[in-house]
């Protein structure tokens, strides 16, 4: 079948960013209203089982999101479309096996120890278990949907509207005096609205974009490298390249959540709370990665799949230099003013300011490498990569052992900043030396020093001069937003920006 042309990268990008950037706010406002009304220690409870949810949910996909995503663009760009309902067979089947194999495990741990978690009943953590295996199953129907060249359902589904669900069921609960049990049951209950939409998006789709949802019989995916014989060994492909990601995908959420547990495990459950908004604070200036993940993994896999290393290359360098330029404002701002955006928060959680402000730093320091674990990838070294995060974790875990007991939180943040980095070195080093591929021109010095210059210098000023509130934090970010956009327009050209938009990719 014909294939529609493509967008680009810049429609692409600019779709999942303000999708990503209403969820990242709608969050923030979620753990807000739950920090608000919860207190820190209701807070810590709270995040605590969204931690494990989140984890359990990035375990029960098995890598499936990520295989479906490479498999997809490359039979995409290879005029391999029938490959795409049979790969959808393959994704779904162990997914809803492990799910299962999840809830029970659940079930049978509930009823081993049932006082594992006192302030939470076994049976809403069963509910809990049942959900986070739903939400992994709308993660794999929205990879199919992205692997097809549709920018537009995973921010409007992920992005959006499951968070805006949430925070409305939240809102109607504490609204009526509900607790921290009905404020968790609230936040888990939307998860089969969007599941039931994802479906429907990525059936329609695939029957759109390959004609039928019947895998073809003479599917053999000489597009993969390494054919072999047919679907037997397109399905082995798949999961030999899925299941290694699925692994490294449960490291990767382990090290997302580990330090909140382990905080609330070393010191108390008020603490978790604190250091739980202090990291969602700054994993919100991730939303500029997340789109640029979502945007570029189909054009990178689909380059690579063709060969087109130059565009690969192109593509990296000018993505790295937009994510510079449009997230190192935000983590400016958090590592100047931390306390007066944790206020926001309710009282007790200006606490963690110190911490806050050593995570922005690392977050806008790793930022500046771009897109390398998706690169890394959609390049088939999933390998690299459970030996990437695998090591990290260890490191996270030693680190946090050995600092929070003596610093409490603020050790957590510096042993989540050092693996953090650390982290990221070493998967630069991987994709510009050992898979040769550097990113083109050198528009990220440009994007780097100008956000340095124009906010930094705004941002610090008014802080030096006024002090930090609430309202001097707005004032100053609002004005240095103003000169970054207007700086941004002068220097468009040698930012990139020109070019980005312009970009098509040949899938």
């Amino acid at each position: 079948m014909t294939e529609p042309a493509s967008r680009g990268i810049a429609w692409a990008g600019a779709v999942n960013l303000v999708g990503g950037a209403i969820g990242s706010v709608v969050g923030l406002v979620l753990a807000a209203v739950v920090g608000r009304q919860l207190g820190t220690d209701g807070a810590g409870t709270y995040f605590v089982v969204v931690a494990a949810f989140m984890i359990v949910s990035q375990v029960a996909e098995l890598g499936a999101d990520t295989g479906l995503v490479r498999f997809v663009a490359a039979a995409r760009a290879t005029g391999r479309p029938r490959d795409v309902p049979y790969l959808l067979v393959v994704a779904v089947r162990p997914v809803l096996v492990a799910g299962a194999v999840v809830v029970a495990a659940t079930w049978v741990w509930t009823i081993a120890t049932p006082d594992a978690f006192v302030d939470v009943p076994g049976p809403l953590l069963v509910g809990a278990a049942a959900s986070a295996v739903l939400a992994s199953l709308t993660a794999v129907m929205l990879a199919v949907t992205r692997g097809l060249g549709d920018v537009l359902s995973y921010p409007l589904l992920q992005s959006v509207l499951l968070p805006v669900l949430r925070l409305l069921a939240v809102v109607a609960v504490v609204t009526v005096g509900g607790g921290v049990l009905a404020v968790l049951t609230a936040w888990i209950a939307p998860v089969a609205v969007v599941l039931v939409l994802a479906t429907a998006s990525a059936l329609t789709l695939t029957v759109r974009r390959c004609g039928s949802l019947r895998p073809d019989p003479r599917s053999h995916s000489d597009h993969v490298p390494s054919a072999g014989d047919g679907r037997s060994g397109l399905a082995r492909r798949f999961w030999t390249f899925s299941a290694t990601r699925g692994v490294a995908a449960a490291v990767e959420i382990l090290l997302e959540w580990v330090d909140v547990i382990l905080v609330g495990l070393l010191t108390s459950a008020e603490a978790a709370g604190v250091y739980a908004v202090v990291t969602r604070c700054a994993r919100a200036g991730e939303v500029v990665q997340q789109a640029a993940r979502v945007a570029v993994g189909p054009q990178v896999s689909a380059a690579l799949a063709r060969g087109d290393r130059h565009e690969a290359r192109e593509v990296y360098g000018l993505v790295t230099a937009a994510m510079i330029w449009m997230s190192w404002p935000f983590f400016i701002v958090l590592a100047v003013f931390p306390d007066a955006v944790l206020a926001i928060f309710g009282r007790g959680f200006e606490a963690g300011a110190t911490s806050l402000t050593v995570l922005a730093v690392a977050m806008g320091l790793a930022t500046a490498a771009g897109t390398v674990q998706t690169i890394l990838l959609m390049g088939g070294r999933s390998s690299w990569q459970l030996a990437d995060k695998s090591a990290a974790l260890a490191v996270n875990v030693a680190l946090n052992l050995l600092l929070v007991p003596a610093w409490g939180i603020e050790g957590a943040a510096v042993a989540w900043a050092v693996t953090v980095l650390l982290d990221t070195a070493l998967v630069v080093f991987q994709v510009q030396h050992l898979m040769g591929l550097r990113p083109v021109g050198r528009h990220l010095w440009v994007a780097a020093a100008s956000s340095t210059a124009v906010v930094g210098t705004t941002v610090v000023a008014a802080r030096v001069v006024l002090g930090s509130s609430t309202g001097v934090m707005a004032g100053a970010a609002a004005t240095a937003a103003v000169l970054h956009l207007a700086t941004g327009w002068v220097l468009r050209d040698r930012l990139g920006l020109v070019d980005l938009v312009r970009h098509r990719s040949h899938a």
